[in-house]
């Protein structure tokens, strides 16, 4: 049904009160927050949804800027989704904008020899002997260390912290681990470690997996690897995010009756005797409003909120990535994209042809790069450049037309051990006020599919008074009885 002709479907089925609903910030947390508002019909019964973003472009982090080039659009960094991430997936879906996310089911790894692996799940398989394939692709691995590797994969997902009694930091209150302590522990191979480990999960969880939790590493192995045959697949834009979001899906909002306005930066919130929000404040003026999802970035959001949002300490920081993108003369990869096994890149994507981009464009990206190169510009850049002269052979008669480094110091929420009894939950103490992002209680890491799902929490919590029969998140992909056996769940 079209969403004029819901929405008067809707409002001649209802008497209620109209209210209006803010959502501060236009990231991709607020956006499926009022996206989720919009779906459970609250639009449609008369009431308002309002989206307020401090910015000229929505979109937050995942934000494009011009190519310097041809005056395009270039990603700030790249973000690319996987099969496992059904709640991002749906909401392209429903605003259109889904044929503009390629799939590709083959991981490209190189290892030092220089020589692409494509590692590709089975089509035919169960899950989890579909990965067979895929383990069996990675040339750079012996066989002895492939096994290890699979076994690997196994004794992780049947990881029960509340069973491990050893190397838990209990004198701190931490009731988990890192990766790196647990994958030693469990005698992972150091060449498994560095060249599978590591550029998986630090490009995954966006962190050095000496930081991260074993808890993070276990989720990213059971949802992204073993859970279904498609979980592993890459769905990776074709078109500019600040196209994709700060154009499309803003009108798609628009079209069904959600305000979106930019500019607008929300300074303070106003309560009521009760203790309820009453209003916002953007500068001098006043926005009454019956409900509010405050949906930005910790940092932003601790500032405004300062009595809810948990103020950060050393399990509750940021991590960095960097994005390195360079403009050749000519078309340098041969690939869509590869895993950089054992080097300073880890991943490197080649401009897409609908992207108008010039031939050579390709970008990479580092996760966890706080200290790279020590910190020095020049040196990373030579160093990129080098290593892949030292991949790719077009890439050495090329000639570097341009090159610019980006680096977000808070890209995404590290991960850490006890991170998780810090990021507060979509409720709050206040009855009317709620918290979306990436950086809240999702369960899943700091990631778009993180942030699409804590924008659906925030939207139900707050409007699942009104609409009760709603279904406010889409469900995970489907585990088979032998996944559920080795995680060990029914």
């Amino acid at each position: 049904m079209a969403c004029d002709e819901k929405k008067e479907s809707m409002r001649a089925t209802t008497s209620a009160k109209p209210k209006r609903m803010i959502v501060v910030g236009g990231g991709l947390a607020g956006l499926s927050a009022a996206a989720a508002l919009m779906k459970a019909g609250l639009v449609q019964m008369g009431h308002e949804v309002i989206v307020l973003e401090a910015r000229r472009r929505v979109g937050g982090r995942a934000a494009s800027f011009e190519d310097p080039l041809t005056g395009g659009l270039v990603d700030a960094c790249q973000h690319v989704a996987m099969g496992c991430c059904t709640n991002f997936l749906d909401l392209c879906k429903e605003a259109g904008v889904a044929g503009s996310l390629r799939r590709d089911r083959t991981l490209y790894f190189i290892g030092h020899d220089g020589i692409p692996a494509a590692c590709t799940p089975s089509v035919w398989l169960p899950a989890p002997l579909h990965l067979g394939p895929l383990l069996l692709g990675m040339r750079h691995f012996t066989f002895r260390e492939k096994t290890a590797l699979a076994l690997g994969l196994l004794r992780l997902a049947r990881y029960d912290r509340k069973k491990r009694g050893t190397h838990v930091q209990k004198d701190s209150g931490i009731q988990d681990e890192t990766a790196q302590t647990w994958l030693e522990f469990i005698g992972q191979p150091e060449r498994v470690i560095r060249l599978f480990w590591q550029p998986v999960l630090e490009s995954a969880l966006g962190e050095s997996i000496d930081l991260v939790s074993v808890v993070a590493a276990r989720k990213v192995v059971v949802d992204g690897f073993l859970a279904h045959r498609n979980a592993s697949d890459l769905y990776v834009p074709t078109q500019p995010l600040g196209r994709l979001f700060g154009e499309h899906l803003v009108e798609w909002l628009k079209n069904c009756g959600v305000t979106v306005e930019t500019g607008r930066s929300v300074t303070a919130i106003q309560l009521d005797a009760t203790g309820r929000v009453s209003a916002v404040r953007c500068g001098t003026e006043e926005i009454l409003c019956d409900s509010l999802i405050v949906a930005l970035p910790w940092k932003q959001a601790a500032r405004l909120l300062p009595d809810i949002v948990p103020v950060g300490n050393e399990h509750l920081t940021g991590s960095p990535i960097t994005a390195v993108h360079l403009w050749f003369d000519r078309d340098v990869m041969n690939l869509p994209h590869a895993v950089l096994v054992g080097r300073v890149s880890q991943w490197v994507f080649r401009g897409d042809d609908s992207q108008k981009n010039v031939p050579g464009y390709c970008q990479v990206v580092i996760s966890a790069s706080r200290g790279l190169q020590g910190d020095d510009r020049d040196v990373l850049l030579a160093t990129v450049i080098s290593e892949l002269k030292a991949i790719f052979p077009a890439a050495r008669e090329a000639q570097l037309l341009n090159a610019r480094i980006v680096t977000d110091p808070t890209a995404v929420l590290s991960v850490r051990p006890g991170v998780e009894a810090v990021r507060p939950a979509a409720v709050t103490h206040v009855p009317n006020l709620f918290l979306a992002g990436d950086w809240t209680a999702t369960g899943w890491p700091s990631t778009m599919e993180g942030a699409v799902r804590s924008g659906r929490l925030a939207a139900q919590a707050a409007g699942g008074s009104l609409i009760v029969s709603q279904q406010w998140q889409t469900p995970d992909l489907p585990k088979n009885w032998l996944v559920r056996r080795i995680i060990g769940t029914r």
